[in-house]
């Protein structure tokens, strides 16, 4: 069955990196692209539906971006056709990736987590480097990485895709392992190592005399190998590093994914009112990564398979 990759614009030039990186994605695994604008509600707005202007622009807004997501899955397509030709592999590229689009009317957050049941995975742009050094921002893919009823990509607006190798946060938890097979996927599908990380304080207060720091340093080390050991039974040609580091979580994680293509992170899956609550780490890395950030949900519907390079 053809997956499903949903991606939120909003019609900014500078807001369409994740555009692209949706486009690309869709384009090397073969999966349908679905563009979804959100009307935003004014507290004014009083029936069930914008007005038919708003709707008219909304449209124009949705074929334009259209265009550019197929011209984006074409340049993709042309090279991995060309990279065929050249290595002598005998492939069948399909000529285009099936596109369509949406219009959504309400509150963005909620509007997209709602939306995000249709999808196998939800991408959305998140406030670039700039943007949060000039003002207090705050990122609505916080809110729906908590909420989505899928994995969420959140791609930082003007972000270009020149970086090498994918990165996955690890903690011991259950909800890493989602994350774990995520990340190797796509490392694997790129043809690009793997790093897997697990950070965090050696010396902790709260348990001074109590456990010997010594543990505390081999656990994680041990909760780093143990991940990449399962990436490299699944992906035996796949060049898989482990890292421990020892500061805050998010802030090693987030150090040792720059210059990477994508950070991986899992989610504990919460459910009533803590759904709402993505985590501490996740919070902090979703507003200071620099690249694109995977926020991976373990969903019945299964794993999204990337086609085979």
């Amino acid at each position: 069955m053809t997956h499903t990759i949903m991606v939120a614009v909003d019609g900014e030039p500078d807001h369409r990196a994740a555009l692209d990186w949706a486009a690309a994605r869709a384009a090397r695994d073969g999966a349908r692209l679905e563009l979804v604008h959100v009307i935003e509600r004014a507290w004014s707005d009083r029936g069930p539906r914008p007005t038919r202007l708003l709707e008219l622009a909304s449209r124009t807004l949705l074929d334009a971006e259209e265009g550019i997501a197929v011209r984006r899955a074409r340049d993709v397509l042309d090279e991995r056709a060309a990279a065929a030709a050249a290595s002598g592999a005998v492939r069948t590229i399909a000529p285009d990736i099936e596109v369509t689009a949406r219009t959504l009317f309400g509150h963005v957050g909620h509007e997209l987590a709602a939306a995000s049941e249709d999808a196998d995975l939800l991408v959305l742009g998140t406030p670039s480097d700039a943007e949060r050094r000039r003002s207090f921002a705050s990122s609505i893919a916080v809110r729906v990485a908590a909420a989505a009823a899928c994995s969420v990509v959140a791609v930082p607006h003007g972000w270009e895709d020149r970086g090498d190798g994918v990165v996955v946060g690890v903690d011991g938890e259950r909800g890493s392992e989602p994350a774990v097979e995520f990340g190797a996927d796509e490392a694997a599908a790129l043809g690009e190592p793997l790093t897997i990380v697990c950070a965090g304080y050696v010396a902790n207060p709260l348990l001074a005399g109590m456990v010997p720091e010594v543990s505390l340093g081999d656990r994680r080390e041990r909760i780093a190998e143990d991940a990449a050991q399962r990436a490299r039974a699944e992906h035996p040609g796949l060049t898989v590093f482990a890292e421990t580091v020892e500061t805050s979580p998010a802030r090693g994680v987030v150090a040792e994914a720059e210059g990477a293509r994508l950070l991986v992170l899992g989610s504990h899956d919460r459910r009533g009112v803590q759904r709402v609550m993505l985590g501490s780490v996740g919070h902090d890395v979703l507003l200071n990564a620099l690249t694109p950030v995977a926020v991976v949900r373990n969903r019945a519907r299964g794993r999204v398979q990337p086609a085979d390079r």
